[in-house]
């Protein structure tokens, strides 16, 4: 077997419970692994690079032997040159693109953790990847033959079982307590209840999440929530009203991590064109506008009206 075994490590409970198993196992003919890595969007919270860290300090002092390090990838060009970029060709040209729209994945997750991932796996003997055995419908249909493999369905292993067994090592990502799925913490599909716990808990997030809203509104006349502005929340929150219910933070990696995984050599890279990709890509983006959905499944409640079940934990 040539090329680098490689683990997609995202800091979630599914990838870092199979990488810290896997290692645990100690089958270097069944699971090898010479490579770790993470897609590095830079707007992840802050607890996911401590944690990231934590990882790392827990591979050093249990497996010193095996020089393991968590390579961070990232996009080639910044999320500003892709939010005040402009389209330069087709029927939009010339709109700025803005806020990512609805689309799977967005053009940040695909350009920060789709071709990061693709461009350094290329080549490589094995990609293991974190989907647990509920998940199975993220599965690849073409795993054998793009070398992807998924121990934890191996295992028989479901995301509880992948909470319980980093719960038994004190690994759990404290980011869980919040959050039932991690992204990036200015998302566009999290519900209101996620910017609810990023205004009431990460108030210099909020500001930059926030400041981004606003320029979306001044150059593309949208923001990043699906529902209203975050001015328009950040004024209901700051009133006592919150999104009745505990809505996880449905992100499953912006599904980016599961599109690469699901693509061939070339893949999704060559449907967007490749290196030149963007206008291709970014008119698919713009085009989606046209069938989105607008959230409208929530309701607001006065926070003295909530019942514990309904109300983050203060």
């Amino acid at each position: 077997m040539t090329g680098d075994a490689v683990v997609s490590f995202s800091g979630g409970k599914d990838s870092t419970a199979m990488l810290l198993r896997m290692l645990e196992i100690n089958d270097d003919e069944n699971y090898p692994i010479t490579r770790i890595l993470f897609a590095d969007t830079d707007f992840e919270f802050p607890e996911l690079y401590e944690y990231i860290k934590t990882v790392q300090k827990y591979l050093d002092d249990n497996y010193p032997e095996r020089g393991l390090v968590i390579e961070h990838v990232r996009s080639k060009k910044s999320w500003e040159h892709w939010f005040f970029g402009r389209v330069a060709s087709g029927k939009n040209k010339g709109i700025v693109r803005g806020p990512p729209l609805i689309a799977y994945p967005c053009y940040w997750a695909r350009e920060a953790k789709l071709y990061p991932l693709q461009r350094a796996t290329k080549g490589c003997s094995v990609k293991y990847v974190g989907i647990a055995l509920d998940e199975m419908k993220r599965v690849s249909k073409h795993a054998e033959e793009q070398r992807i493999r998924y121990p934890l369905i191996e295992w028989g292993w479901t995301e509880e079982d992948a909470f319980k067994y980093l719960d038994k090592l004190d690994m759990v990502n404290p980011l869980y307590v919040n959050f039932t799925r991690l992204g990036c913490f200015h998302c566009i599909k999290q519900p209101t209840s996620s910017w609810y716990v990023l205004w009431a808990k990460y108030p210099d997030l909020w500001a930059k999440a926030k400041a981004w809203d606003e320029k979306g509104y001044e150059v593309a006349n949208r923001g990043l929530a699906r529902y209203d502005s975050l001015a328009v929340m950040e004024e209901k929150f700051t009133n006592g009203f919150v999104p009745e219910g505990k809505r996880p933070f449905e992100c499953n990696s912006c599904d980016a991590v599961s599109m690469f995984h699901d693509a061939n050599e070339k893949g999704i890279i060559d449907e967007f064109g490749g290196e030149e990709s963007e206008e291709l890509a970014i008119q698919c983006d713009i085009m989606e506008v046209t069938n989105a959905t607008l959230r409208t499944d929530f309701k607001w409640i006065k926070k003295d009206e909530a019942t514990p079940q309904e109300w983050w934990p203060e």
